[in-house]
């Protein structure tokens, strides 16, 4: 039970986020577990490459409104047109829909 208490622990250790208690503890158990001190190695570069990651610039397209709403109004307008025409047409349009994929 000790173990998988340090186990998780060890995320919270690898930023700082822990009590100076459970820090001597985690320091205690990772000195003396070769594994546990290259899982601790993972989760610091893995914290580095998240880091990284926040601190990059998003360039999100002017358009980006305006294509999701065209997308969402046409995706509207061709389930209307499907439920529609298999309405009109029955069984063959039902068919037809169903063969083109548009429902």
């Amino acid at each position: 039970m000790e173990q998988r208490n340090i186990e998780d622990l060890l995320q919270a250790y690898a930023i700082g986020d822990v009590s100076d208690e459970e820090a001597e503890r985690a320091e205690e158990a990772i000195a003396a577990s070769p594994r546990l001190r290259d899982e601790l190695a993972r989760y610091e570069r893995l914290f580095v490459l998240l880091v990284a990651a926040a601190e990059e610039e998003v360039k999100v397209p002017r358009d980006l409104r305006a294509r999701v709403v065209w997308r969402i109004a046409m995706i509207s307008y061709l389930n209307s047109a499907a439920e529609l025409a298999g309405g009109l047409l029955g069984a063959y349009g039902r068919a037809l829909i169903y063969y083109l994929r548009l429902a």
